[in-house]
């Protein structure tokens, strides 16, 4: 694929694993051979030949497998595209180590395709600027969501296991995740710090195949908002274009595996939601071949079968550039599962995929943009303080607990009794404050979801007449009356929240 061009299907790339130590030494051999490494083209047991966008042999680099297939259409996001990049194989594979997201923060030549990726996005993005895209200005956000057992749960939340928990629902726009935490980044270095955290919260257990198994699929998800001068008449435009990398969990047998109790349950589900992801593809693949109108009336793709399938909506069948790396082991006891991974990716080449830049929106004639950036980048820096007030109350703890040991131990229990006294009430202004603090985050939340469908309702509309497409808008006292009703309840609820006595002014009181 030319650098330049933008493939209409999904385009699929092949790494097999080389055979590891314990492989070696049990007398397992290779089955999956690439005869010629300058042609995409495999051949598996000696008979089945397969012949892919892009195949990786055992001795490729993560720095080959990057510049050959990803950079490419990463920096597609800039001009306005979705992209998606899915990592699709059994466990064991290599999938995590592809993707990169059990990254550890150093830069080397293990580091997976998202590291390398958001360097490049930010080199982008900051990059010195001339002629047309001289105006244009850019604005980054990250978010990362985990699928287990069927449930979704936000990784970048400090909530407990439990209040990560979210929904998913769809509107005009698609399927999306309301609630989802979504943080400003400025930098690649502080996105690392992010996709570290979450990382560190995804449900991992050992298997007998795969000592570090990831037990659920993860979505990290880039967020690039840019805004450019389109013409001095129609004055700024907006457009939003985002970058998933999707970490599959592996398929394994439960025979293999010897899998039980909840190694058993996990296995059961992921088996199930990659199932559903199979079925999809099938069911693309079929009908690309088709017309519009027969494929529509023929085929039917089950979507909702599974949440995995929901959120992978727009990457498969959408508008999205879509990349899928099929890893594979070319040991022969994992022969079958091989198989069963190429026969899919084969699938997938067929799926024709409608890429399109996200169309952008005018922003001069919106008075509801300003406060809803505004509210955005509250909920952003809300969330930071929150951080850091929670660290600051854990350093605050820490003399107390070593104190308290060293108390026991000399018998200084009035010392420690004043300190305990001073060191709780600082605790509990502190813990008030972040209270204070994620309530303001809530409330902004809430007014910035029920404000983004209207705006991006009113900025449609008047795209639609720029564009000369017709669409039945709202009036603009409707529009009006909708926003000031929302904005008036998110100041009635502010106002009722600063006016609620601390525990500082409690104590005054009595």
């Amino acid at each position: 694929m030319h650098s330049g061009s933008v493939p209409d299907t999904v385009q699929v790339a092949v790494r097999i694993r080389p055979l590891s130590s314990q492989e070696l030494a049990s007398g397992h051999h290779n089955v999956i051979v690439q005869p010629n490494p300058a042609e995409p083209r495999l051949l598996a047991r000696g008979t089945e030949e397969f012949t892919f966008t892009e195949v990786f042999g055992p001795t490729v680099s993560q720095a080959e497998v990057y510049d050959r297939s990803v950079r490419r259409i990463v920096l597609k996001l800039l001009q306005g595209f979705n992209v998606s990049i899915l990592a699709y194989g059994q466990t064991g594979s290599g999938k995590t180590y592809t993707i990169g997201t059990s990254f550890d923060g150093r830069i080397t030549n293990h580091s997976g395709i998202l590291p390398r990726a958001l360097l490049d996005i930010f080199d982008a993005v900051n990059a010195p600027q001339d002629g047309e895209s001289g105006s244009a200005s850019y604005r980054v956000f990250c978010s990362f969501m985990e699928l287990y057992q069927e449930h979704v749960y936000d990784l970048l939340s400090h909530r407990n296991r439990y209040e990560r928990l979210l929904g998913i629902r769809e509107d005009a726009e698609g399927v999306i995740v309301p609630g989802l935490t979504e943080l400003a980044v400025s930098s690649a270095e502080e996105t690392f710090g992010w996709l570290m955290h979450g990382a560190n919260s995804r449900a991992t257990a050992p298997t007998r195949m795969n000592k570090e198994s990831n037990r659920s699929h993860t979505i990290f998800t880039i967020i690039i908002r840019s805004r450019r001068k389109a013409n001095a008449a129609n004055g700024e435009h907006v457009m939003i274009s985002k970058l998933h990398f999707v970490d599959l969990a592996g398929s394994e047998r439960a025979k293999k595996s010897r899998a039980s109790g909840d190694r058993l349950r996990e296995s059961i589900q992921i088996n199930k939601g990659l199932l559903a992801l199979g079925n999809v593809i099938s069911a693309l693949a079929s009908s690309s071949g088709m017309s519009p109108s027969k494929s529509a009336r023929s085929t039917f793709v089950s979507y909702r079968d599974s949440k995995l399938t929901r959120l992978l909506q727009n990457s498969l069948g959408g508008n999205s550039i879509t990349l899928m790396l099929a890893c594979v082991s070319p040991a022969d006891y994992n022969i079958e599962e091989t198989i069963s991974t190429l026969r899919y990716a084969d699938r997938a080449l067929s799926i024709r995929n409608k890429p399109a830049r996200t169309p952008p929106v005018p922003t001069s004639h919106s008075s509801s943009v300003a406060e809803l950036e505004r509210l955005s980048k509250t909920v952003s820096e809300l969330r930071t303080e929150n951080d850091q007030l929670r660290r600051r109350i854990a350093a605050e703890l820490k003399p107390a607990i070593e104190a308290g040991l060293a108390g026991g131990k000399n018998g200084t229990g009035r010392h420690l009794a004043t300190q305990n006294r001073l060191l709780h009430g600082q605790l509990q202004s502190s813990i008030e404050e972040s209270t204070r603090n994620e309530l303001r985050a809530s409330i902004a939340e809430n007014a910035l979801g029920r404000l983004e469908p209207l705006v991006l309702h009113e900025l449609r509309t008047e795209y639609d007449e720029l564009t000369g497409t017709a669409m039945a808008p709202l009036s603009g006292d409707e529009l009006r009356a909708k926003c000031e009703e929302i904005l008036l309840r998110y100041r009635t609820e502010y106002e009722a929240l600063r006016q609620r006595p601390t525990a500082q002014h409690r104590s005054t009181l009595d």
